[in-house]
Order: C-alpha cells, then structure tokens, then sequence
C-alpha cells in the first residue's frame, strides 16, 4: 500500500519523546500527535525539541512522497502519472483538474495541511528559542523564521489565493487568519525572510537560506532588482536541503522522500519525468542535458521505464529546498529584465561552464543539487536568440533544467503567465491527456483541466477547516 502523507491538523504537534531531543535529531522525532501544553516551551530543550518536530513537519509538506514537490511536478510537465493502480493517485492533478472529481481525490489538500500545521509549529517554537537559546545556537531563531517563509511562499506559488494563517497560541487556543490574496501571502513571506536575515547571528547557512528565499519571493512578487540584491552574497556552492530518510527505517515517522520511496518501491511510483508534455512541455526525458541524467534501470507497476534523476540518486536523503545557483539565476533573470542582455547570457554561461563535468552527453552535472561540489569544467555555452520572447523562453529553461524536481516549476509557469503575459495554453500541458484512458482512472479524463495551481481543501476532499473565516479559493484555479 502506498504511503502517504498524512493531513496534519493545523496547530496539533508532538511533544513526548522530543524533549531530549539534540538540534541534529530531526530525523527521529515521532509524528505530531497532540497539543503543546505551555510548560512543554519554558526550556531550551523545549523548544528545541518543537523547532525540530516543526522542521520535520515542513520536510515531509514539501519532500514526502506525497508532498507538494511530487504535485508541483504532475500539475507542471516536469512529472506525469505513471498508471499507478492505486485509484489514480495523482492523476487528475497531472491533467490539471486539481478539485476532487471523477472518482479522484483531491490530494493537494496534504501538503497545504501539512505546511500550515510546520507554520504553526514553528511560530510557537520562537518564543522559547529567543528566550532560552545560548548565543552559540541564535542561529536556530533566523533558521525558525526562514522555515515559515518558506512554508508561506510555497503556499503562495502553488496554490490558489486564499489562505488563511492561522497561529497557535502558547497559553492556549488559536488565533484565526483571514484569507489572504496571493500577493499579500508573498508579503508576509517576505517580512518573516527579513526577520531572519536579522536573526541570523553571522551564521552562514541561515543567512544564505533567507536570501534566497527573499529573492524567490521578490521574484514572484516582479521586485526583479531587488530579488536580486537580496541573494547577492549567497555563494554559488551554497545548498540548504530538505532531509528525510533514506529508507523505511523503523522508528523513523517521515519515512523517504519521493525519490528515496520510488527507489524502494517502483512498481508503486505514481509519477514519472515527464517528456514534451501535453504539447507545450519541456523534453526533460530526451534532452539528454547534463544537468537531468536519468537512471533507466528501474521499472513501473506496468513494465515500462521509470526514470531516476540521477542528481537525487547520489544521496537519497536530501532535496535541495535553497541554493546559492539559484540566486544566480535570480539574478540572470533580472539583468534580463533590466535589458541587459549580454549580462543575463553570461550569467547563465558563468553557471553552466563552472557547474557541470561534462566527459560525454549523458555526463553528471551536480552544482546546486546538494550532493556533489561544482566541477571545473562545464557544459556548452548558450547563444542569444536574439529576441525577447526568446530569450525568456530560454531563462525558463534553463531554470527548469536547473530547479528539477525541487518544487520551483508552478511558480514559473504561473509567472510566465502573470508577468510575462503569455497564455496558460502556451504555458501549461494542454489538448489530449495521454493517460485520459488508463484502465486504473475511475473514469476516463480525455483532455487537460484549466488549472494553473492546486486548489484549497473543500468538502468534497473531505477536509474540516475550523476557521470560521475560511473561504476556499478566493480566485478560480484558473487564474495564475
């Protein structure tokens, strides 16, 4: 039976067994099952303990099998369902029909618990980690913000306007959020990176976490210079990974990532790297490009190929969530903005000339993936196409290739729309849906939906929401 991951309620969080817990010991925490009492929060093991369930709450939101990193790539062409047998898990999201319809579920309704559940469990570990923290671990209190940002922003970039924000109170109860537009959730993700930047105690790690993902959210928000100013100092080796296990190990509540699990079991892989999707997709599979090497040696529940992107392969516990690459392309993007077209090409030159080994076509090209340090050769340098849109075509590309399967591609198709002005059917995988037919759907889905993002939980997902304020989307999940 295929794992998956379990919806969070908003402010519920574990505190027996954590309170021992070391800052390395993420990994070991047992699943949230109750409500924090005060108490559990006045010591610096308290609140240790909470900040490290939380992590492990975000790391599952966005990695698990499950997790928003596996929507992201079906509801974007970077994944397509595989045929899995299993009701269709995944597949009215891969065809863009993310509401519970057709016999299917609607599994986006997960990680969006699951993120807010980390959120709120990272907001009651602050106040204990300021209070009782030595300064030889302040660090931690810059980290705790960057987490929440980073649960705030991938909840902007991948899921309609709506959201509301809830927050547990540490004497007690719940503070109700209103439902916030996409933007206005960009900006709340925005003053929590900078309240890291501020709390990050010199530590080089969170600071190169909070940049970067400052300058995603300035990004998305269409700040170009600023976005760029603000990862301006994150070196191009610099990885801040979501960890999980490697394995099924016993005792070990988060389980594999999705790739980790699809080593183990891929027979049951939901999900396979896409290729040319639905007509507008990128040629992940057959481009043959360093950055994306694919291991073909495993099988899906049908007998055809699953293919591995070799990059997770190197170490199954880790999936790049921020990288110093990344505040490169920030800033490629940028200079591109600025019309400053012979910078954003060298940009993206600089980048693919210093980051790959490239000894023949279906070579490793690690930088940025946080398994192997930069090399000193690279791949093939790019020419200018010479026009606009083809110059942004190409900056989207080369993002795609780069940002593979680390939940970064539903946030550029949706900015190619909103800021770039294209057409979400130039965009998005559209016209006939290839496995529309499969024998395992509950009912056949011949052609591609209109969503441009995943949908918030309603009744039909089965999903109680307690916050009187709640709305479910406040725009169709058509609008990016």
């Amino acid at each position: 039976m295929r794992q998956r991951l379990i919806g969070f309620g908003l402010v519920t969080l574990a505190v027996v067994g954590v309170m021992n817990c070391r800052p390395s010991d993420v990994l070991s925490v047992p699943a949230p099952a109750g409500v924090v009492a005060n108490s559990a929060l006045q010591s610096q093991s308290g609140a240790e303990g909470i900040f490290n369930v939380a992590k492990g709450q975000l790391f599952a939101a966005a990695g698990a099998s499950g997790g928003l990193f596996a929507y992201s790539g079906l509801l974007s062409d970077e994944f397509i369902f595989s045929g899995f047998s299993g009701g269709g898990y995944g597949a009215n999201i891969d065809a863009r029909m993310t509401t519970a319809a057709r016999g299917l579920g609607e599994y986006g309704d997960y990680p969006w618990v699951a993120l807010l559940a980390a959120r709120s469990s990272l907001l009651l570990a602050l106040p204990g980690l300021v209070r009782y923290e030595p300064a030889s671990g302040q660090a931690k209190i810059g980290e705790a913000y960057a987490l929440i940002g980073y649960a705030e922003l991938l909840l902007a970039e991948d899921y309609c306007a709506g959201t509301p924000l809830d927050e547990l109170l540490s004497g007690g109860g719940i503070q109700y959020g209103t439902p916030l537009t996409t933007d206005s959730l960009l900006g709340v993700a925005e003053a929590h990176f900078d309240s890291a930047m501020a709390e990050a105690h010199g530590d080089a790690p969170t600071m190169g976490l909070a940049s970067v993902g400052l300058g995603r959210t300035l990004l998305d928000r269409g700040q170009y210079a600023a976005a760029a100013a603000a990862g301006a100092g994150v070196p191009p080796s610099f990885v801040y990974n979501v960890e999980m296990e490697p394995n099924l190990s016993a005792g070990v509540s988060q389980g594999p990532n999705l790739y980790a699990y699809a080593i183990l079991y891929p027979s049951l892989a939901y999900f396979n790297v896409a290729d040319q999707e639905g007509e507008n997709g990128l040629n992940f599979a057959s481009a043959h490009d360093p950055r994306l090497v694919l291991d073909s040696s495993l099988m899906t529940e049908d007998g055809g190929v699953w293919y591995l992107p070799t990059k997770f392969e190197v170490n199954l516990a880790f999936i790049p969530l921020a990288t110093g690459l990344e505040a490169q392309l920030i800033a490629a993007e940028a200079a591109l903005q600025a019309g400053q077209s012979g910078a954003w090409l060298t940009d993206l030159n600089t980048l693919r000339n210093s980051g790959c080994t490239v000894p023949g076509i279906d070579s490793t090209c690690s930088l940025g993936t946080g398994q192997v340090p930069g090399q000193p050769t690279g791949a093939a340098s790019l020419a200018d196409p010479g026009t606009d849109s083809g110059r942004v075509s190409l900056m989207f590309r080369e993002r795609a290739f780069w940002l593979f399967g680390t939940g970064a591609r539903v946030g550029d198709l949706r900015r190619l729309i909103r800021q770039y002005g294209r057409d979400q059917s130039t965009v998005f995988p559209t016209g006939p849906y290839a496995n529309g037919h499969n024998p395992h759907l509950p009912a056949p889905i011949p052609i591609y939906g209109p969503d441009v993002d995943l949908t918030l939980p309603t009744p039909a997902g089965g999903q109680t929401i307690t916050n009187p304020n709640y709305k479910g989307c406040l725009t169709s999940t058509k609008t990016a």
